[in-house]
C-alpha cells in the first residue's frame, strides 16, 4: 500500500513539473514567432534560461519533496521518475523534424507516469531487476537520433516530391551533397555540395515566361537567394552567351554562372570562393535527376 501511494504522490509532482515546463514551453515559442528584433539578441528573454535548467530544477524538487515525505529511495525514484519521462516525451519528438512542444495533456501524462512508474522501479529491492528496467527505458534515449533523422528523412522525402521540379545533384568527384530544401510557397530546389571549403550551389526553379537566352537569360543568384537576408545588388556584365545545347553563362559579381533549360526548368549552377572554374564546369555537365528519397537521404546524412 505504501508503494501505490509513494508513485501516485510522485506522479502528481511529475504532473505538475511537467505541465508548467511545457506551458513555459510554448509560451515561448510562442513569443520567439511573434517578436521582431531590434538587434542580435533581442528576442532573448529569461524564459530560454528557464527552459534550460528547468528540467533539473524540477527533478531536485522532486527529489526534496520524496525525501520529505519518506518515499522509500527518494533520490533513485526521482532519477527514475526523468528517465522514463524524457524518453517518453522524445519518442513523441521523434515524430516531429524540429523540436516542438507536445501538448500541455501529453506532457501531464508522460509526467504522471513517468515518476509513477519511476517510484515504482525505484523503491524496488532486486539491483538486478533495476538495472534491467533502467536499460529498457534508456532504449528510446539511444533510439532518438536515428528516429529522428527518418522523420526528417520522410518530411524532406515529401518536400522534394510535392515540388514539380526536377531534382538535379551534380556528379563531382569529391564533392557531396550537404545541404538541399524545396520551398514549395515559391516553388524552389536549392543543393549545395562541399568539398572541403570548397561550395557550388545549384537553384532549379520554373521556367521564367520570357527567357529567352542569350538577351533574356532568367533571374541573378541574388534574386533568387534562398537565405532570407538582403542581398547586395548583382553586377551582370550583359547577356548570357550560348555555350551547348540548352547552356549558357552569364558573369555576376565578376563569376561565371551557368544556367541551363533542363526538363522545363531553370537551373542555376555558381560557386563560392576559391572554386576552380574546371569543377563549376563538371558540376553543370553532370547534371542527375534523382528520386526524392535519395535526394532525402543525401541531405541529411
Amino acid at each position: 500500500m505504501k508503494r501505490l501511494r509513494d508513485a501516485v504522490l510522485a506522479g502528481v509532482l511529475g504532473a505538475v513539473g511537467a505541465g508548467l515546463l511545457t506551458s513555459l514551453w510554448q509560451s515561448e515559442v510562442h513569443a520567439q514567432a511573434d517578436c521582431v528584433p531590434n538587434n542580435v539578441g533581442g528576442c532573448l528573454g529569461w524564459g530560454i534560461p528557464v527552459l534550460l535548467i528547468g528540467p533539473y530544477a524540477a527533478v531536485a524538487v522532486i527529489w526534496a519533496t520524496l525525501r520529505a515525505l519518506a518515499v522509500d529511495r527518494p533520490l533513485l525514484s526521482a532519477l527514475f521518475g526523468a528517465l522514463a519521462t524524457a524518453s517518453g516525451t522524445l519518442l513523441y519528438e521523434a515524430g516531429h523534424p524540429r523540436w516542438v512542444p507536445p501538448p500541455v495533456w501529453l506532457a501531464v501524462l508522460l509526467g504522471a507516469v513517468g515518476f509513477a512508474v519511476g517510484t515504482a522501479i525505484g523503491g524496488g529491492r532486486t539491483r538486478l531487476l533495476q538495472v534491467v528496467l533502467a536499460g529498457v527505458l534508456a532504449v528510446p534515449l539511444a533510439a532518438f537520433p536515428l528516429l529522428r533523422q527518418e522523420t526528417r528523412s520522410d518530411v524532406r522525402e515529401d518536400g522534394f516530391a510535392r515540388l514539380g521540379l526536377p531534382l538535379l545533384v551534380p556528379q563531382v568527384e569529391g564533392y557531396q551533397v550537404v545541404f538541399a530544401r524545396a520551398e514549395l510557397r515559391d516553388p524552389m530546389l536549392a543543393v549545395t555540395v562541399m568539398k572541403g571549403d570548397r561550395r557550388i550551389s545549384i537553384s532549379v526553379l520554373p521556367l521564367p515566361a520570357d527567357f529567352a537566352p542569350p538577351q533574356r537569360c532568367g533571374p541573378t543568384v541574388a534574386e533568387v537567394s534562398v537565405r532570407d537576408i538582403v542581398t547586395a545588388p548583382t553586377r551582370t556584365n550583359g547577356p548570357c552567351q550560348w555555350v551547348e545545347s540548352e547552356h549558357w553563362v552569364r558573369v555576376e559579381n565578376d563569376q561565371r554562372v551557368h544556367l541551363l533549360r533542363r526538363d522545363g526548368a531553370f537551373v542555376q549552377v555558381s560557386r563560392g570562393d576559391d572554386v576552380p572554374d574546371v569543377d563549376v564546369e563538371a558540376a553543370a555537365a553532370t547534371l542527375t535527376s534523382v528520386s526524392p528519397r535519395r535526394l532525402a537521404e543525401l541531405s541529411v546524412r
